[in-house]
């Protein structure tokens, strides 16, 4: 798996490489590369790790280095219906309303979650998404969620696109994609697991037609982020998730919290940005950071999903990818949510998948990057003007 997946990226990656000082021209490299294609599956905010995702497969999508095939909304940090106007929004600001949005699922396969009931019994969850409502401080009532892009319930941070979203349901783009395009779309699952496990649902057959599946999800070998031992992405939905690892993709590559929280932006990489500051993207970046610099130069964050599609697009930045047999907990307990790997064992053959629980697949897992190549790559393709 390591071996295809990484042969995958590195043949794919000769279109990569388009952007000076590390980059040449794209239509030199078309020629012999395979075609790539991405769909975008996100809990969408404004300005986030997702959006950065977003903005980056755009410019690679305008530079000739992949198409971008559309933006699918799913529940998890944001409901569908926010991360739907928040993604129109943004991608009309950046001039690309072209990409399609289409909307997916809120609701979980096993339902919504009593939160309030969950973190009495196992305790308060560090992060919980859209379950939370800062407004009140407390967990949200979810039958009251929004469910119209067009009417939320506060003002969008950028007002509502003019742009509408397609009327299409987001599973069944994705299986259209997949199948007129087969062996070349590659579907981000930086989200929930919801959308792609319903559409392995509907239509298995997409699993043999799709090129790959990338995750930003799940902690491997450190605590959780939402529970002490679950990642929020896959503790919104743990069932979803599982149906998506345990289905025999051609590649799956999941960037865990292991390296995505090892990784942060601070103001040197805003500055940077800055400095650079041409297209729409990189001036919507420094108008809307440039406050929380202003107040505290020392602050930080961690890039999460902006690390899923530099190492798609420059397979070189990464530096660590192991090989596992993974799956995830979904007793509905303490552990819910948990990632589960092996990779070792005493009595036996883990490579050839002895004693492996049925239908756990093998998978590749990223636990570390080259991090001067990456915010080199992230400033430039953020940066970078397009004609």
């Amino acid at each position: 798996m390591k071996k295809r997946f990484l042969s995958m990226l590195l043949a794919a990656g000769m279109m990569t490489s388009v952007m000076a000082p590390a980059m040449v021209n794209a239509e030199e490299t078309q020629a012999d590369a395979p075609v790539k294609r991405a769909i975008l599956d996100t809990d969408m905010g404004y300005l986030n790790d997702d959006a950065i995702v977003m903005f980056m497969l755009s410019q690679a999508d305008s530079l000739g280095m992949c198409d971008f095939l559309g933006v699918t909304t799913v529940g998890g940090n944001s409901w569908v219906a926010s991360g739907t106007t928040a993604a129109l929004r943004q991608l009309e600001l950046i001039g690309r309303e072209d990409i399609p949005v289409y909307m997916g699922c809120d609701i979980p396969l096993m339902g919504f979650r009593n939160m309030e009931a969950e973190s009495q019994i196992w305790g308060m969850p560090e992060y919980s998404g859209a379950y939370w409502d800062f407004s009140t401080g407390d967990f949200c009532d979810v039958s009251e969620r929004p469910t119209d892009y067009l009417n939320l319930p506060t003002e969008p941070r950028y007002g509502y696109a003019e742009t509408p979203a397609q009327d299409e349901h987001a599973i069944d783009f994705i299986i259209e994609q997949v199948h007129k395009y087969p062996g070349e779309v590659t579907i981000f699952v930086i989200g929930a697991g919801t959308n792609m496990a319903l559409a392995v649902r509907k239509d298995p057959t997409i699993v043999e037609d799709a090129a790959g599946v990338i995750y930003m999800g799940g902690a491997v070998d450190i605590p959780g982020n939402s529970s002490p031992s679950a990642e929020f992405n896959w503790y919104y939905d743990p069932e979803g998730i599982k149906v998506c690892l345990n289905s025999e993709w051609k590649d799956q590559l999941i960037v865990p919290n292991d390296i995505a929280e090892a990784v942060f932006y601070t103001k040197e990489e805003y500055d940077r940005i800055a400095e650079k500051q041409g297209n729409e993207i990189s001036k919507l970046i420094v108008e809307g950071q440039a406050g929380r610099f202003e107040k505290d130069p020392n602050a930080s964050s961690f890039v999460w999903d902006a690390i899923t599609a530099a190492v798609w697009l420059k397979p070189e930045i990464a530096t660590d990818i192991q090989e596992r047999y993974v799956d995830v907990d979904t007793n509905y307990g303490p552990n819910y949510g948990r990632v589960v790997s092996w990779w070792t064992s005493r009595n036996r053959d883990v490579e050839k998948g002895e004693g492996m629980p049925y239908g756990v697949q093998k998978c590749d897992v990223l636990f570390d990057i080259d991090r001067e190549a990456f915010w080199d790559f992230y400033v430039d393709i953020l940066t970078t003007e397009v004609e």
